[in-house]
């Protein structure tokens, strides 16, 4: 009995997380934009899911404020304003400089490889032009990121940073479904600046990777409120 608690727990968790990434996944996507309300009876058909683990995870969104709620009409993505990207993005360059300076005491060599692999594929998909290279291309640049914040050790860094990365690529999506990350040259702001922070990263020093990643979020910010 006990063990069969702990297998529906396990699974409910996974269930639940599921839905979590999944419905992250189609706002980032662009299948909903600021106004639209995410209907459970809808998410349930996309998602092949119940109704239990979409309605935990919007009432998880709704708490960590990434979607606001109105009542007997559900919850719904709130409209995109300049100054609240400009607080995620604020809170987004601390929170990594904090993430970047973590990893650098204490990666592994492993992590460091890992990190260096990334900025290769990010360098191969340079100058994206289908959705679909856009998407893969964001992808990459999750992985770094997040992947960072996880080689920090700190759960309570990773938990923040992933919550910042995603509401920040929203509103980059939001506000600009054509940003690619481009400097005003054409070559991509990414890769340079990554190999920069893993550098500093594989050298140990706190200090410079925490900001390097500082300014490194403050481009992307800088960059794409050029367009609003």
């Amino acid at each position: 009995m006990c063990f069969h608690n702990q297998w529906w727990d396990m699974k409910k968790q996974n269930l639940e997380e599921f839905s979590y990434e999944s419905i992250i996944r189609l706002i980032l996507e662009g299948h909903f934009k600021p106004g639209d309300f995410l209907l459970e009876t809808e998410l349930v058909d996309t998602l092949q899911l119940s109704r239990t683990p979409i309605r935990h995870t919007l009432t998880k969104l709704v708490a960590e404020g990434f979607l606001d709620k109105k009542k007997k009409k559900g919850c719904y993505i709130p409209s995109a304003t300049p100054q609240d990207a400009k607080n995620v993005f604020f809170a987004r360059e601390n929170i990594e400089r904090l993430t970047a300076a973590s990893a650098a005491r204490h990666a592994a060599d492993s992590d460091i490889e890992y990190l260096y692999k990334l900025v290769e594929k990010e360098k191969e998909m340079a100058n994206p032009d289908t959705r679909d290279e856009k998407m893969a291309y964001f992808r990459i640049n999750e992985n770094f990121h997040l992947g960072i914040a996880k080689i920090s050790r700190n759960k309570y860094l990773e938990q923040y940073c992933r919550h910042s990365f995603w509401r920040s690529h929203a509103y980059i999506l939001f506000f600009d479904s054509d940003y690619t990350g481009l400097a005003s040259n054409g070559q991509s702001l990414g890769p340079g600046q990554h190999i920069e922070i893993t550098k500093a990263i594989e050298d140990r020093n706190e200090e410079k990777a925490g900001n390097l990643m500082k300014q490194h979020v403050r481009s992307t910010f800088e960059k794409l409120f050029i367009r609003v």
